[in-house]
């Protein structure tokens, strides 16, 4: 067949092998169309995990009688502008409404709510409203997480129940699970030097991470059946919690088998969405993560890539309408600056972290990719970040320049 188009203008029948200009277009083509799938794996489930793509936002709503009036929420104003800016939360004052009063933590979505105890003012106390910010955005536990999650390819929270046996064999099943998938880890499509860990949350602290419980999904006062959750990259649920005796070797392979996964494939969407808990972001959690990556997932342009994988795969909500990852690509430029980072070294065990796994060694400092410049008013496509243009413009020249030969072979 092939022979018969490039010499269509010899005698009708005749064939000859493939001359070399057609071998040249059929290479030319092969490479041309190989080029998408060369790109089809920049980012893993987990790469995405670690993207702040902005409309994730939990809000602390402090409902006062008048917030018009300047001294309306006191000192809590400044402290949580102060705290609240490298996190994902953010604080409003708004009008007390029946049934609506003092100190409210709604989630992203809108749809649930977790009310916030004031802090007593008792003598010596100190500066309540700094201590309150503060806990919307910190605790032992989630510091314990980020310093796991960032080096690890995810992380197993165990909640211990008050069954003693339940809580063993739970924990078990997490230790198998890990040790499956670490097994796994050198042929996913993108290794991770550290392999899953376990931290576990005592029914005797959980009083103190109710926060952190909530936003999850988990129970915030003690069960006695234990509880676990998959986390990653900035704080990240994947897939649901898991309570008893589902709390199985399977289940948990499976949720952290798919964190090693290629966004790209026909995954659904819906494990890169699950809900992130409250937490500060810094300058050395961003450290950390771009050594951790190789990429700075700060970046506008690394966000609206992921935001768009996001937006074009598969996904399973109740809702039946895909989730984007964001409304508007141009917010995503909002608030991020570009600079050098160093590498700090890690931070010291805590004790909570009761499965201990091989220390984590400092990284080298890596140079940064060429990002986009501070001043950049809304986000651009990434050069050479679209393949498939490119593959239908190579073909459609080198057809072309088939054309034009088939012509002058007929004009001679």
């Amino acid at each position: 067949m092939l022979g018969r188009f490039w010499l269509c203008g010899q005698r009708a029948g005749t064939y000859r092998s493939p001359t070399l200009l057609s071998r040249i277009f059929i290479l030319i083509a092969a490479i041309a169309l190989g080029l998408p799938l060369a790109e089809a794996c920049r980012y893993s489930v987990r790469d995405v995990g670690f993207a702040d793509l902005g409309n994730e936002r939990y809000t602390l709503r402090f409902y006062v009688e008048d917030p018009e009036t300047p001294d309306a929420a006191g000192a809590l104003v400044q402290a949580a502008r102060t705290l609240f800016g490298d996190s994902n939360v953010i604080f409003e004052v708004a009008k007390r409404e029946p049934g609506r009063e003092g100190l409210v933590l709604v989630s992203p979505d809108g749809k649930r709510s977790h009310s916030i105890a004031w802090p007593g003012l008792e003598a010596g106390a100190g500066e309540p409203e700094w201590d309150l910010a503060q806990s919307i955005i910190a605790s032992p536990t989630r510091d314990a997480l980020l310093e796991k999650l960032i080096p690890a390819y995810t992380v197993v929270l165990l909640v211990d129940g008050t069954d003693a046996a339940q809580t063993k064999r739970a924990h078990t099943a997490a230790v198998e699970a890990i040790e499956a998938i670490t097994k796994l880890m050198p042929e996913m499509p993108k290794p991770v030097e550290h392999p899953p860990v376990v931290v576990r949350l005592p029914v005797d602290r959980m009083a103190e991470e109710t926060i952190l419980l909530w936003s999850l999904g988990l129970d915030t006062s003690p069960t006695p059946e234990p509880q676990a959750v998959v986390v990653m990259g900035r704080g990240r649920r994947v897939g649901e919690s898991m309570r008893g005796g589902l709390i199985t070797r399977t289940a948990l392979q499976e949720a952290m088998a798919v964190v090693g996964q290629d966004c790209e494939c026909g995954l659904d969407r819906v494990w890169m969405q699950g809900e992130r808990f409250p937490l500060a972001w810094g300058r050395a959690e961003k450290q950390a993560a771009f050594a951790e990556l190789g990429f700075d997932p700060d970046n506008p342009k690394v966000k609206a890539e992921i935001s768009r994988i996001i937006a074009r795969g598969p996904n399973s909500r109740p809702s039946g309408k895909p989730q984007s990852a964001s409304d508007n690509f141009d917010q995503l430029a909002l608030g991020y600056s570009e600079e050098i980072i160093g590498i700090e070294e890690p931070m010291e065990e805590i004790a909570m972290v009761t499965t201990e796994q091989p220390a984590v060694t400092p990284q080298p400092t890596l140079t940064p990719e060429p990002a986009a410049a501070k001043t950049e008013p809304a986000v651009e496509e990434p050069t050479g970040s679209n393949p498939l243009a490119w593959t239908v413009a190579l073909i459609a020249v080198v057809a072309l320049g088939g054309g034009g030969i088939v012509l002058l072979r007929r004009g001679s």
